[in-house]
């Protein structure tokens, strides 16, 4: 399939109702109770889930290419609640011979915006460029991984360049469809049979969880709120296989009394064959914890 939009050309809006997928994490950003003592009016949605709304416009754009050549840019600007109507909306915004963008958002119907991002895919054979050469030749971390020996998740214990202890996890096809559907994502690509190989995929927002599966086995689990993320991915993953999460510390900065860290992962299937590369924005201190 290749998508014919030009600039300005919309796809149909679609309604969600957003759902913390997340309500049972205690003690995370998406707890009613922690989030309430950090100054929301409830727990957050993941941002994992926010760009699981956005995943079907992208599939109706650019088809089969998304899930192996896609590149998504998403900004979260402002929370969003479970049981709040969003507003999804994707626009053509620039075109090049193969190569297109479209603008999306997610918003509530006051207008007022939860997520903006830029999605472009090529939709010839090669994999669309990434947000910069991966690092090879990872050394070994020397960060503890036994549970009680992790150091916290603070700016003080962060260092710029450091290799992170990668992370390694197995995904059965029960546990793929599960989070699809709980990501209200019924597509058929991730229950039955799909264009790649005849077999399920396991849904391209999925594997945006890895930086912060990622942060939290490499660090005392803390409270994080996703800010940002530039996604590129390489292949399509399949269920049933292991994948290793590998990364490294980016950046870390301080914006208006607040701390974020920049992890660059690269998540790798069974194979070897390279699935996904993110730029992975986290806040991980919020002003009223650092009053």
């Amino acid at each position: 399939m290749e998508a014919r939009l030009t600039p300005g050309d919309q796809l149909p809006a679609r309604t969600v109702v957003a759902r913390n997928t997340a309500a049972d994490e205690a003690g995370s950003i998406h707890d009613d109770a922690y989030a309430a003592r950090m100054g929301y009016r409830g727990g957050l949605v993941p941002g994992v889930t926010l760009l699981a709304y956005l995943t079907p416009s992208l599939i109706e754009a650019f088809g089969e290419a998304w899930p192996q050549r896609g590149r998504l840019r998403a900004h979260f600007v402002r929370p969003a609640y479970d049981g709040e109507e969003l507003l999804v909306r994707a626009a053509g915004a620039r075109r090049d011979g193969a190569d297109v963008e479209l603008g999306c958002t997610i918003e509530r119907p006051d207008g007022s915006g939860c997520v903006e991002a830029e999605a472009a895919c090529l939709l010839g054979e090669a994999p669309s460029p990434g947000p910069g050469p991966w690092r090879r030749g990872l050394p070994a971390p020397r960060r503890a991984t036994a549970e009680g020996e992790l150091p916290p998740l603070d700016p003080e214990t962060l260092i710029v360049g450091e290799e992170l202890s990668p992370l390694t996890y197995h995904l059965s096809l029960e546990e793929a469809i599960a989070w699809a559907a709980q990501a209200g994502d019924e597509h058929p690509w991730y229950r039955d049979a799909s264009p790649f190989g005849g077999r399920p995929i396991v849904h391209p927002a999925f594997f945006a969880r890895d930086p912060i599966a990622l942060l939290r086995h490499n660090f005392a689990r803390k409270a994080t709120i996703h800010a940002a993320t530039d996604l590129s991915y390489q292949h399509t993953g399949w269920p049933d296989r292991d994948y290793t999460v590998y990364g490294y510390v980016a950046e870390v900065y301080e914006r208006k009394s607040k701390s974020y860290v920049v992890v660059d992962t690269l998540t790798v299937d069974q194979d070897g064959r390279e699935i996904v590369r993110n730029r992975h924005t986290s806040l991980i201190r919020l002003r009223a914890e650092a009053s």
